[in-house]
């Protein structure tokens, strides 16, 4: 089974419970799950994990939350390219406000950058159209688990 990394960018916790729901979900199928509530680029260079889960919400005006924010600029500075690992994007956001789950655009295009594969689409949750944002990620993250390609390993 695949040694999941799951990359939370949070302000109000909501994505931190979508990531922790998510992480139930991938250890009931026998996978290593871990949780970065605070990401560094010691998360994504660790040659154990060979997946990560990207679960942020978006702050302000379009931009990634403290807590994943480090992460994206350790990346952007040293762009290492990672051909081997596997990723999927959760976005959470508010689609009244201009840049609409921006930060989760903005970390897959900079995994996309760093070569990494990413499995199925990303995941756009609306605040203005569910209260409960962990019952649009659940379905969703049993669909993609079952895209990983070493889940029968």
């Amino acid at each position: 089974m695949a040694n999941i990394k799951i990359l939370v960018g949070t302000v109000y916790g909501n994505a931190l419970d979508v990531a922790e729901i998510c992480a139930d979900s991938l250890r009931s199928e026998g996978h290593l799950v871990s949780i970065a509530r605070q990401s560094q680029i010691e998360d994504v260079m660790d040659s154990g994990v060979d997946v990560f889960l990207i679960v942020t919400s978006t702050t302000g005006q379009g931009e990634i939350p403290d807590t994943l924010l480090m992460l994206y600029c350790q990346l952007k500075d040293r762009l290492p390219i990672l051909p081997a690992k596997y990723y999927g994007v959760i976005a959470l956001g508010d689609s009244s406000y201009d840049n609409f789950a921006e930060a989760g655009c903005l970390m897959d295009g900079l995994f996309q950058e760093l070569k990494l594969t990413r499995l199925d689409e990303i995941l756009f949750i609306d605040a203005c159209e569910t209260m409960a944002p962990e019952d649009e990620a659940l379905p969703w993250v049993v669909k993609w688990e079952s895209l990983l390609p070493n889940r029968a390993s």
